[in-house]
């Protein structure tokens, strides 16, 4: 290292001073470094004085490429070369050099310090003086006293991430993302410490660099973070607690995530960056069907037990059917007997009829589960520059994703658009751009309009493999019956696609006044459109060539300003104090209308159609007016506390209830900065607490002031009828939240655990109360009730082992969440059968004794599922003669073909019976719907996930696994792979199938296969019971990451600073009891009365069964 006091560097690159340091910007990016020696290190202006020389490298000795060396407390910098090398002059051997780079520990040394020479940087494990954005500001994370947890860039969850919320699985305790489907772009359900409603929503509030965005984020969008690229984000911060979330207020009730995107950066010169990646991507999960010979000969030899007088019994055999033989060529089921091999027409399989040994059967196999999803590709692209001075810093991106579907006539493509640019007006005035575009494409499963998922591939998936795609010529031919199709019937006459746009706007400037003293000022306007249109082609089944559209648009303007002031008084006394305002105007403009009878599929229009049959506009607004208001103070970095406060005035409610107060506090005790601590290996100890009050106002925007509806015609004009009835004296749903927490550190930081307990508790909530007939409305809005969502949460991370060469870290997550109703409105009310007042939402009430149970009830759990539950499988005449009278049961006997309604069969279940539930005629015990048992919870009690990373040299190993506990899924489709049900048993059988009870003695679990469980047999299969309700508990291995950096000594003369590349695979396997379906996905679903905790069935109407998907890909990333 040389020091020359006041010599002039003669390769001293001053950017204010010299003309030409854009041309030396641009070939320093370009690579010409290498041929170009007389060019230094970018060097921001600089002071005459004192120089300093050396190097910068990693504990590995590899030269650190772009780290910032400054001089503390002015704008004076430069950043390292390509070989870490860097030169800077400061004002005397006294100055502090501060040397910087993201993921590595900040150095300071005085400019005379020999370690300057070669400074070796450590890495930031831990990252524990991250500074951490809050809501109106940013704290270091060592003074928090909230439950507050950020995840920087570099802690994302890695692999094909599509949507931004799939970087936080796992990542943070308490918070749960559900998938709502595996469709290309669907969204995600998010979930902060469980919920904190009955019926309103449960959707944190999302603020995306300061502009806050309500859940909904505009119509038809039920995630904003579906179209944010991800490669566009810092850093994520979730607020959990009340004193984090109260500076929110009325929305901040189910927590808070803050989203901040990339910023340019001084003292860096132009960094251009760019990603490619490109995947394979298969279903996750599938159902185990039968291919059409293991079909035909199970389906064949079941029926042979049944009489022909009995209607689903043998006399299918012969008949038109997916296992009967009678099919021509015009039929949409191929089996048919042949004389000779040499028959069986090209492209079709040969069995012997397992019922008679002397025939034939040609069929084709089509595998139509795998017609409805199957491999397909996934790739994108990404490209950012980052750069700036001390007067402008920049960053734009633009991305590019495009995802085929494993789902047939399905995909989804985005573009993104990200650009942030600061500049130094003044020099103490600076302002800020954010614009933000996106816009995705996508051609989906229709769940409303025109077909619903059970109507389409519900049904479609489970025809059996001996259906004939395509008639002779080239049509498809129809499926079972008008509401089953096949994929191919799917491809050619349905259509379902949507475009949606996001553009986002932010302007922002930040004056300080004095030293300590700042103002900030933003306004932001955020408008989000889409687009759906549907269409059915006229077919043989419906010539009305059915279309749909729908389209809707949001704007919401914000403005927000707030003054921050924060001083340090004596050294020891620390306070910091925020005051502000924040208004939002939100409109939504929205047409749907669906019309019939267009007489050709060439003007795919609605103005081709001639009957309107259904339609329907949307026109409105909504202002939100708010005053906030945070105090922070801290003596010696040992005592914290925080004081916030939210006044919400909202135009959804009325005058005398529209304003609400959100107070909060909290402190903390830094126990290890107490003079009596003195624990070896115990170097870090924090306690904290806080309670406070937080809102939900997701009401109706007329659920306060009544509603009219101009829908109908009254003597051939138009009528104008009142639809709600107004309830002026609504107001919010209040949740009270107590968080306890502490944060401990062991072994300098090895080891860190953060635990925290929360109990919130939520009142006034919003029901639809029934009214009087009376009244002429049958409900009202009205605040009663209350809930309590209560559990635990803990984060910890390690570094087991680092050495020079080898790393090895594990982050672990987990999180326990236990909620309980506390009260329900009155009509709910009813005495128990010990006299005392209770109150229950449906359920069943036994007929012998009063006792109910089951639905939603005041001290008891949200979510139960209750069903039948198995005693035994019977094996004798006898046992079948004296089980129980079953209402469900048809009573078909294969011994006689007769069906007598009660009765059953040799191999049916005999269900166990509740005592005390309703009796036969005669007194004689029965099996009805009374005979419910518990059976499980629709959500989980426990999540979490686990994250380990090996680093040797530059070869990176991430593992990474999330798991859930304590759910349970209502997984009817499952059973109905055992039904043999539709029709003439045109249904396929799923492999399970072959371990059905079939003689005594046989130790199984399934009742046996009966023709037509659900229409003609006895219903093992066709009711909810511990047979199809299956345990949801999952542990999956979502991400596998392999990556390799090269060298920077290899890449540096090719003007590279970075060159990663990696193959990692993502969902690639689930450890669970579900079968056929996503154990993630079944967990939640929108109720009439209890929302999310409503039970959820897999072959309902509005259930995507759609798969998640399995996603191996290669990706390289360089930074130029």
């Amino acid at each position: 290292m040389r020091r020359r006091p006041d010599k002039p560097n003669p390769k001293e690159t001053n950017l204010s001073t010299n003309q030409n340091s854009y041309e030396k910007i641009f070939d320093y990016v370009c690579g010409n470094l290498a041929d170009r020696p007389d060019y230094p290190p970018l060097t921001l202006a600089q002071n005459a004085g004192y120089e300093v020389q050396g190097v910068v490298v990693d504990k590995t000795g590899m030269p650190i490429l772009g780290a910032t060396v400054v001089e503390k407390g002015t704008t004076n910098g430069v950043s390292t070369g390509i070989d870490g090398d860097y030169a800077i002059r400061v004002a005397s051997p006294e100055s502090v050099i501060e040397v910087s780079y993201v993921g590595y520990k900040t150095v300071e040394l005085v400019a005379s310090s020999s370690l300057l020479a070669r400074l070796t940087l450590e890495e930031d494990a831990m990252g524990i003086d991250d500074v951490v954005v809050i809501g109106y500001g940013t704290v270091k994370k060592n003074d928090m006293t909230g439950s507050v947890v950020a995840v920087k860039a570099e802690e994302f969850n890695r692999g094909a991430v599509v949507s931004a919320q799939d970087m936080l699985k796992g990542k943070v305790p308490g918070v749960h993302i559900i998938p709502g489907d595996g469709g290309p772009g669907s969204s995600s359900t998010i979930r902060i410490r469980g919920a904190a409603s009955l019926n309103a929503s449960n959707d944190p509030l999302i603020v995306i660099d300061g502009v806050p965005i309500a859940s909904d984020g505009g119509t038809g969008m039920a995630n904003p973070l579906e179209t944010i690229n991800p490669n566009d984000i810092e850093s994520f911060t979730v607020l959990k607690d009340a004193s984090a979330a109260a500076i929110y207020g009325s929305r901040a009730s189910n927590g808070v995530i803050l989203i901040t995107t990339k910023k340019g950066s001084m003292a860096r010169g132009p960094q251009v960056t760019f990603e490619a990646q490109a995947a394979w991507t298969s279903p996750a999960v599938r159902f185990d069907l039968m291919d059409g010979g293991d079909y035909l000969r199970t389906m064949r030899t079941m029926l042979n037990e049944y009489p022909s007088t009995y209607a689903y019994g043998s006399g299918i055999l012969t008949g038109a059917n997916s296992a009967g033989i009678g099919n021509g060529d015009n039929s949409v089921w191929t089996p048919k007997f042949v004389d000779t091999p040499a028959d069986v027409p090209a492209g079709w399989k040969v069995m012997v009829d397992p019922i008679d040994h002397s025939k034939l059967i040609a069929y084709q196999d089509n595998d139509q589960q795998k017609q409805w999803f199957d491999d397909s590709y996934w790739m994108n692209y990404y490209v950012g520059v980052n750069g700036g001075n001390d007067k402008v810093q920049y960053a734009a991106s633009a991305g590019y994703t495009k995802d085929g579907g494993i789902g047939i006539n399905t995909d989804f493509s985005r573009f993104t658009f990200h650009g942030n640019t600061s500049f130094k007006i003044l020099r103490n005035l600076k302002a800020t751009t954010v614009f933000d575009y996106s816009e995705t494409k996508g051609n989906t499963l229709p769940s409303s309009g025109i077909a619903t998922y059970w109507t389409t591939v519900g049904r479609g998936m489970f025809m059996p493999a001996t259906h004939r795609d395509y008639l002779d010529d080239g049509t498809p031919a129809q499926g079972t019956n008008n509401t089953t199709i096949s994929a191919a019937w799917f491809d050619r006459y349905y259509t379902s696609n949507y475009t949606a746009r996001r553009m986002t706007a932010n302007f922002n400037l930040e004056w300080e006044i004095v030293d300590g003293l700042r103002a900030v000022m933003q306004v932001a306007n955020h408008n989000y459109y889409r687009i759906d249109n549907q269409r059915l082609a006229g077919n043989a089944i419906s010539n009305q060539r059915r279309t749909y559209e729908k389209w809707g648009q949001t704007n919401r303007f914000s403005t927000q300003g707030y003054l921050n002031y924060r001083k340090t008084f004596a050294q020891d006394h620390t306070i910091e104090g925020t005051v502000g305002f924040d208004y939002m105007k939100n409109t939504v403009n929205g047409l749907s209308l669906t019309v019939t009878g267009a007489d050709s599929d060439k003007v795919p229009t609605l103005a081709a159609g001639t009957d309107a049959t259904g339609w329907a506009d949307t026109n409105t607004n909504e202002a939100l007016s708010s005053y906030f208001g945070r105090l922070n103070y801290d003596y010696k970095k040992k005592y914290l506390f925080m004081f916030t406060f939210r006044a919400d005035g909202s135009s959804k409610f009325a005058e005398g209830n529209r304003w609400g107060y959100f107070p909060a506090a909290s402190a903390g005790w830094v126990v290890s900065e107490e003079k009596f601590w003195n624990v070896r290996n115990f170097n870090s100890f924090k306690i904290r607490a806080s309670y406070g009050l937080t809102g939900n106002n997701y009401i109706g925007l007329y659920d306060a002031y009544g509603g009219f509806g101009a829908t109908s015609i009254y003597n051939g004009a138009s009528a104008i009828l009142p639809t709600a009835l107004p309830n002026m004296r609504l107001k919010w749903e209040t949740t009270h939240q107590l968080d306890i927490g502490v944060d401990m550190g062991f072994f300098n930081d090895r080891i860190r655990l953060m635990a925290d307990y929360y109990n919130k508790k939520t009142t006034d909530l919003l029901f639809s109360v029934t009214l009087p007939d009376t009244s002429g409305y049958g409900s009202a809005r009205q605040n009663v009730g209350s809930v309590r969502f209560y559990g635990a949460e803990v984060e910890l991370s390690t570094v087991n082992i680092q050495s020079k060469n080898f790393t090895w870290t594990t982050d672990f997550t987990y999180s326990f969440n236990m909620n309980k109703v506390l009260s329900l409105p009155d009509e709910y009310r009813y005495k128990d059968v010990d006299g005392k007042d209770a109150w229950r939402i449906g359920g069943y009430t036994m007929s012998e004794t009063g006792f109910r149970f089951g639905g939603t009830a005041v001290g008891e759990r949200m979510g139960r599922i209750y069903g039948y539950k198995t005693a035994y499988i019977i094996e004798t005449e006898a046992q079948a003669d004296a089980a129980l009278y079953d209402v469900n049961s048809h009573g078909i006997r294969r011994s006689d073909g007769r069906s007598i309604a009660g009765r059953k069969d040799i191999g049916d279940y005999e269900w166990l019976n509740r005592a005390g539930s309703a009796r036969t005629a005669d007194g004689s015990e029965q099996i009805n719907d009374e005979d419910m048992f518990l059976l499980g919870y629709v959500t989980p009690h426990s999540t979490g996930g686990m994250n380990n990373t090996f680093k040797y040299r530059n070869l990176s190993l991430s593992v990474y696994v999330d798991y859930a506990l304590g759910h349970s899924v209502y997984n009817y489709m499952y059973t109905r792979g055992l039904q043999t049900s539709m029709g003439n048993c045109n249904w396929n059988l799923i492999y399970d199938a072959n371990d059905c009870w079939q003689k005594p003695g046989d130790n199984t679990k399934l009742a046996r296969l009966s023709a037509n469980d659900a229409d003609g047999g006895n219903k093992n299969y066709s009711r909810i019971s511990d047979i199809n309700v299956q345990k949801g508990d999952y542990l999956c291995l979502r991400d596998v990451t392999l990556s390799y950096s090269f060298p920077k000594r290899w890449i540096g003369k090719l003007g590279l600073g970075n060159l990663t590349v990696s193959v990692s695979g993502n969902t690639l396997v689930y450890w669970t009891k579900v079968k056929g379906v996503s154990p993630e996905s079944a967990v939640a679903s929108s109720g009439s009365s209890t929302g999310m905790y409503s039970v959820v069935n897999t072959s309902s109407a509005d259930y995507n069964i759609y798969p998640p998907t399995r996603k191996v890909m290669f990706s390289l990333k360089a930074t130029f």
